[in-house]
């Protein structure tokens, strides 16, 4: 009995199978679509539709639309993602992609158009976003990128666009771009809700307005992002940004800001205390933003020997990590992670006399690193930099010269050193 209602249940309880395509879009597998597809190949424009074909997915969750394309791209474009999916294989899977927004956030409210830059610049992929305009030179703009991608097979065009202005149900959107159809001028979706939507052919020109919808999170248009490999790197496999750091965390913004008007006050006469004090300051705002990728215990930080790392990878780590604790920075600091944190980053010359003091010695340590560990570094700062984009309240840093005749710093009542010192708790 409880199983024939359970039968009746799930038959009339609210499901769809799939959607039917409305008539703004052309079904791929269907004879017009196949004709399409077929005379865009012979114009060698779907190129890029093999590599993508290859790793066409489906996404795991309804608000995965973003990390279901970037897996899909990234396995696409054959990155190594250096860690391993399912023992032995390494491999691209939507759990990897944590750098930027916390997975749980993602699976509630997905991601907008500036945190999928975010993952992809962090995944190695040169990143380069264009919000959508409703003017022609943005048409014309949008189709040559495309006729580029296309053409191409280690180029990625991903649209970040609203839906219901192709007819569909639902709104914003992400999925890769794989065919340019020239003489009707309309562009071949590879929809990763394959379970609502199969691929399908839209008008360029149609697309172009749903790229225009505004995001009512960002309150910015959607757009398109292109994607390609920067070669000649690897991944973090040692340090990076703890994954709780995102857009809705207003601690590491609140952290970006106190460092950077520390960064503005004037150093301390004494050398080895001005040291002290900045290492001191930065562990203060950011200890609690590092980590350590491989997970170590303090004792196998302080032995550098990183026992949790892959074996492909184990020598690499115990290289970084000897290193990054060979410099002054991890002499203060507990963990070799803060250390990296402050090596990696991103000051920019001219910012202050303190600020280029620590900066210049975070590069002398750097022309001594191996290639390993300068590759981790790189990659360390290129998070830093897409984080403190995206983090809110929004991070507005001066990077203009201050002015050298008035110190930017808060002097206390006798005037004899810089009020801020007392402020780091040691």
């Amino acid at each position: 009995m409880s199983q024939r209602r359970g039968l009746k249940m799930s038959v009339t309880a609210k499901n769809f199978y799939r959607r039917p395509l409305p008539e703004t879009c052309i079904e791929f597998s269907s004879e017009l679509g196949k004709r399409l597809f077929t005379e865009a190949l012979i114009q060698g424009s779907a190129n890029i539709y093999f590599k993508l074909a290859s790793q066409f997915r489906t996404q795991d969750e309804p608000a995965y639309c973003g990390l279901s394309t970037l897996v899909m791209v990234l396995n696409a474009l054959e990155v190594d993602p250096e860690k391993v999916w399912k023992a032995p294989w390494r491999f691209y899977h939507e759990s990897m992609l944590d750098c930027c927004v916390p997975l749980e956030h993602i699976r509630k409210s997905g991601i907008t158009l500036q945190q999928f830059s975010c993952l992809a610049t962090c995944n190695r992929l040169k990143s380069a976003v264009s919000y959508g305009e409703t003017t022609p030179d943005f048409l014309q703009k949008f189709r040559k990128s495309l006729v580029n991608s296309v053409r191409s097979d280690d180029q990625v065009l991903v649209a970040s666009y609203d839906r219901s202005v192709l007819g569909q149900t639902g709104s914003g959107h992400f999925s890769p771009l794989a065919a340019y159809h020239a003489d009707s001028d309309q562009v071949l979706i590879m929809d990763v809700a394959r379970f609502k939507y199969p691929p399908h052919w839209v008008k360029l020109e149609t697309l172009q307005k749903a790229l225009c919808s505004v995001d009512t999170t960002t309150k910015k248009p959607r757009g398109f992002v292109e994607l390609e490999l920067k070669k000649g790197t690897r991944p973090l496999i040692m340090y990076g940004l703890k994954a709780y750091v995102n857009v809705n965390d207003s601690d590491f913004a609140t952290s970006v800001i106190s460092w950077n008007e520390f960064l503005l006050c004037d150093p301390l006469e004494d050398d080895e205390e001005e040291f002290q004090l900045c290492c001191r300051k930065f562990g203060q705002c950011f200890a609690p933003h590092a980590l350590c990728c491989t997970q170590k215990t303090f004792d196998a930080d302080q032995k550098n020997s990183c026992t949790e790392c892959s074996s492909d990878q184990s020598e690499a780590c115990k290289l970084i990590c000897a290193e990054i604790r060979k410099t002054r920075f991890a002499e203060v600091f507990s963990s070799s992670a803060v250390a990296a944190l402050l090596v990696a980053w991103p000051f920019k010359h001219g910012y202050s006399e303190r600020s280029d003091r620590i900066g210049n010695l975070a590069e002398k340590y750097k022309k001594g690193f191996s290639a390993e560990t300068l590759n981790e570094m790189d990659q360390l700062t290129t998070q830093i930099r897409t984080l403190i984009c995206c983090s809110k309240p929004p991070v507005v840093i001066n990077i203009n010269k201050p002015d050298t005749t008035h110190s930017k710093c808060s002097k206390n009542k006798i005037g004899e050193s810089c009020a801020c010192a007392n402020d780091v708790h040691l």
